[in-house]
């Protein structure tokens, strides 16, 4: 096998490696793409609703069936207002198990990239068997990590982003590194023309997968933008005030005067694939 074959099945190995799970990786589940973000921590429980954040004012807001806490301090409200605080606290509660499912499905599209690229390329069987094992508990450890920043009563808005890109990238990158021993060790061994089969027989077709799938996850965060919406919407509505006078802001709304996100664009966050 030629020097410059060589280099082309390395490239190869390699942009399977780290480009379609980094794609697949692509997917955020924040309300950026929408226009939308929120700075507090979000728990859901029977009795109510938590906000909470660090460091602003106010620092913990609760609400359950019409009624209003502010940092500790019962908030009088109209009957107007009862009726928003009660829609709102049912929209959250209806959106953070659908966010939930959409952080589940982005890690699972990423490690079901990196798992059919190390089955399919790692080495020797025992090694591609190795490979898919520690997969597997990163994407277990990865799944963990995001249920601890959102399920369905659950949201960190500071630690989310993190939770599904940390572990993918690191896997990404610890596969990558695997794969440039796995073609070391096939040109070595007169078995490059192998592994380069291997790596054209599963390029096309996994980029197509990856794509489909990651089309239909964007799709299903791109449905959440309306209810952001109406969030927003309601709380534009409230009548009360804070103790300085300022409205209720539990969600930031950074679109400009077109309807785009004025910060990063329509296509960098919420779902997106890079």
């Amino acid at each position: 096998m030629s020097g410059h074959r060589t280099v082309a099945t390395l490239v190869l190995a390699l942009s399977l490696a780290l480009g379609l799970p980094v794609q697949a990786d692509g997917v955020h589940v924040r309300g950026n793409q929408c226009g939308y973000n929120s700075n507090y921590d979000v728990r859901v429980t029977p009795a109510g609703i938590d906000f909470s954040r660090s460091g602003t004012q106010p620092g913990k807001v609760f609400m359950h069936d019409g009624t209003l806490r502010i940092d500790g301090r019962p908030v009088t409200v109209s009957a107007e207002d009862a009726a928003r605080l009660r829609r709102y606290e049912a929209g959250m509660r209806n959106l953070l198990p659908e966010m939930a499912g959409i952080a589940h499905e982005a890690v699972g599209i990423a490690f079901d990239a990196l798992t059919t690229v190390a089955a399919t390329l790692g080495g020797s069987q025992h090694r591609r068997d190795a490979l898919v094992r520690e997969l597997n508990q990163s994407r277990v450890q990865a799944l963990r990590g995001t249920d601890a920043s959102i399920d369905a009563a659950h949201w960190s808005q500071q630690d989310f982003a993190d939770a599904i890109e940390q572990p993918v990238d690191k896997a990404s990158n610890q596969l990558a590194s695997a794969l440039t021993r796995s073609v070391m060790w096939s040109l070595f061994t007169g078995r490059a023309d192998e592994l380069e089969a291997r790596a054209d027989s599963i390029d096309a077709s996994m980029e197509k997968e990856m794509q489909a799938r990651s089309g239909q996850l964007e799709a299903r965060a791109k449905a959440i933008c309306p209810r952001l919406a109406e969030l927003d919407e309601l709380q534009q509505q409230f009548r009360f005030r804070l103790a300085d006078g300022q409205p209720l802001q539990l969600l930031t709304d950074n679109r400009d005067r077109k309807g785009r996100d004025s910060q990063s664009g329509a296509d960098d966050d919420a779902v997106a694939t890079r």
